[in-house]
């Protein structure tokens, strides 16, 4: 019997960038695995080389990158765009400009071997105001991404619970297929949840789908978490649901990925949980 978990809102407190429409990503396609998208675990002690912004004036590049650099280092990763260790992870931005007064910046982090370890877009205005929210941003979601890999919980526990296959998550607007299918791995390394890149005898399957239909009041958002097993038999769900005002989600998702994601995982390790009649505490230290 499958056991289906609701989380009827999301509660945000980020102060949410509004960038300009996007086009829907891609229909999901669930017979076929695209792990581009989904970056695995980085480690935080090679440290970042800040590379620079593609496309962009050497003034607002040089601005941009000396900011985030601070705000990296505040954040307690090791980044800097002078010097790099044999190992050092690459930053590299791409910047372009899809509508008059808003940019787009594409960032990609890459390994010492050239494999892009980290995708994830920003959209928003051009001001100086919009500029330094971007730079902001950018650290959290790029601090996030190289201290994913560190866990929480011993070795021991980590090996308990199930390994999951995630997809990339479908029919979310703006960035949100590649920002929410990042922000969910991050959740679950952060419960010592192992995300594999291939499938494994006793891994499930973590499918995520986002609808959105208009209310009166704003957009009705729902994400939609479902875990499968290797027969292809959902053994669970979460669902998870709130009005947003009119064009929140077009462009970058910033924390909002971060909020859905945390609420989606802690559902996510209880199905586990489930799957395994484990008793694994569900609270972080």
């Amino acid at each position: 019997m499958s056991v289906s978990i609701r989380v009827l809102a999301f509660t945000v407190f980020a102060t949410i960038l509004l960038g300009a429409c996007q086009p829907l990503p891609r229909p999901f396609q669930p017979l076929i695995k695209t792990s581009a998208s989904v970056p695995p675990a980085l480690d935080g002690k090679l440290g970042l080389f800040l590379a620079g912004i593609d496309n962009a004036s050497p003034v607002f590049e040089a601005d941009f990158v000396e900011t985030l650099g601070d705000e990296l280092t505040a954040l307690g990763v090791v980044a800097s765009s002078a010097v790099a260790n044999q190992g050092s992870y690459l930053l590299v931005g791409l910047l372009s400009t899809p509508q008059p007064k808003s940019i787009r910046l594409s960032w990609r982090i890459i390994a010492a071997d050239g494999t892009v370890v980290g995708l994830f877009e920003q959209v928003g205005a051009t001001d100086e105001a919009a500029s330094e929210k971007l730079v902001r941003d950018a650290a959290r979601r790029i601090s996030s991404l190289m201290k994913a890999g560190d866990p929480t919980k011993p070795a021991h526990v980590l090996a308990t619970l199930p390994a999951v296959v995630l997809f990339p998550v479908d029919g979310a607007p703006g960035d949100g297929r590649v920002s929410l299918t990042s922000a969910m791995q991050v959740a679950l390394a952060r419960r010592s949840i192992r995300v594999s890149d291939n499938w494994e005898d006793d891994s499930l399957l973590l499918l995520g789908s986002v609808r959105t239909s208009v209310r009166a009041e704003g957009q009705l958002v729902r994400i939609h978490w479902s875990v499968i097993n290797n027969e292809g038999h959902e053994i669970g769900s979460v669902t998870q649901s709130n009005v947003v005002p009119f064009g929140t989600l077009d462009g970058s998702w910033g924390e909002i990925a971060d909020v859905v994601a945390d609420g989606g995982a802690d559902g996510v390790m209880a199905l586990l949980r489930e799957a395994r009649n484990l008793n694994v505490p569900t609270t972080l230290d």
